[in-house]
């Protein structure tokens, strides 16, 4: 029995060792957290926060995230402390956006320019007028302090609205609204086959092999098409106008859906919606800008320079015909510098993807 107690306190012995070599660790830990709380203030003070919104505060849904088009804001962090400072930064437009979060490590005597373009909801893309909103920025130290926060006012533009940019520089996100997977395309298309010999619209898969059976079946699908718009009853209406300062350089864009509801469309409108069908079939089109208007295109092979072009703002009276020859005319008298051709396929493979897809997507 002895022998046990004597056993047992050894065990007590060594459990109080181990105890208080815990202990020590411990509060090991807590000073060398404590410095760093110290040190993560002290470098606090040794920051500066600059926001800025290069875009006077006015964000385009359709512009984003695959453009050049500039950051919403851009936050500069100057750390003139002596050794770097790690900090949290979110960026948010409250129910139009997700939180932006990142982090960021500024360098001894480092200016670092943080760009700021919170992630866009659903909701943003569905959004038809120009709002008022805020965005909101916080910046937080390694001690959940907070080093910097800041709300600035931001114009929320309808998800229908392109800024074009100087000098049209941005001519070719007009490719996002060639939307060719909407239903109300698919319908349209469906409405074409009854304008075409046995009902055939292969795109560029005819059976033919010849290049020139090849454009002759791509011209019937075109034709097709155009009767398809007509027999819709769709007519001309001006709707270019859009709110803000950019009353130059942007411009509201129906989508495809919208302008086959209403049954009227301008010149672009009309035009992104025979894009539209055209990609469905697996065609390739062009949208093409002159000062004033736009009309389209689409290759007669694929590939190729063959292209025919096509006014569709002949509608609902004219003729495809009509609509080659006045198309035709607008080459004819507009100077080669003046006149913008986006081509959808190439606009794809840069990441400017269809709106329908973001606009109709779950909030």
């Amino acid at each position: 029995m002895c022998i046990v107690f004597a056993a047992m306190g050894s065990f007590i012995l060594l459990l109080r060792h181990d105890v208080d070599r815990l202990q020590t660790s411990m509060n090991t830990m807590e000073t060398e957290l404590s410095q760093v709380r110290a040190q993560a203030k002290a470098d606090a003070v040794l920051l500066d926060f600059r926001l800025d919104l290069p875009g006077r505060g006015e964000l385009f849904p359709a512009m984003t995230p695959a453009t050049d088009a500039g950051p919403l804001a851009r936050l500069e962090i100057t750390n003139t402390a002596a050794t770097p400072v790690a900090q949290y930064i979110q960026a948010e437009i409250p129910g139009w956006s997700r939180p932006l979060q990142q982090t960021e490590i500024v360098g001894p005597g480092e200016t670092r320019k943080v760009m700021l373009q919170p992630p866009l909801l659903p909701a943003a893309f569905r959004n038809e007028e120009i709002r008022s909103e805020r965005l909101q920025v916080s910046v937080t130290g390694v001690d959940g302090a907070t080093l910097f926060a800041d709300s600035r006012p931001v114009l929320l533009h309808g998800g229908s609205d392109i800024y074009w940019g100087n000098g049209f520089e941005n001519a070719a996100v007009a490719a996002r609204w060639v939307t060719p997977h909407d239903p109300a395309v698919l319908d349209l298309v469906s409405q074409a086959r009854r304008h075409v010999p046995r009902g055939r619209l292969a795109g560029y898969g005819s059976s033919q092999t010849d290049p020139a059976d090849v454009r002759r079946h791509v011209r019937e699908q075109a034709e097709a098409v155009f009767a398809a718009l007509r027999e819709s009853g769709i007519s001309y209406v001006n709707s270019l106008s859009v709110m803000g300062e950019y009353l130059q350089q942007a411009q509201r864009v129906r989508l495809p859906r919208e302008t086959l509801a209403l049954r009227s469309a301008n010149c672009v409108d009309v035009t992104v919606v025979f894009a539209s069908a055209m990609e469905n079939l697996g065609l390739q089109p062009l949208l093409v800008l002159v000062p004033g208007h736009a009309y389209a295109g689409v290759r007669l092979t694929r590939d190729g320079d063959d292209v025919l072009y096509l006014d569709l703002t002949v509608l609902p009276d004219g003729s495809f015909a009509g609509a080659v020859a006045r198309a035709r005319s607008w080459r004819e008298k507009t100077p080669s510098d003046r006149v913008l051709t986006v081509d959808v396929v190439a606009a794809r493979s840069l990441g400017l993807y269809p709106l329908v897809a973001d606009a109709s997507s779950p909030s």
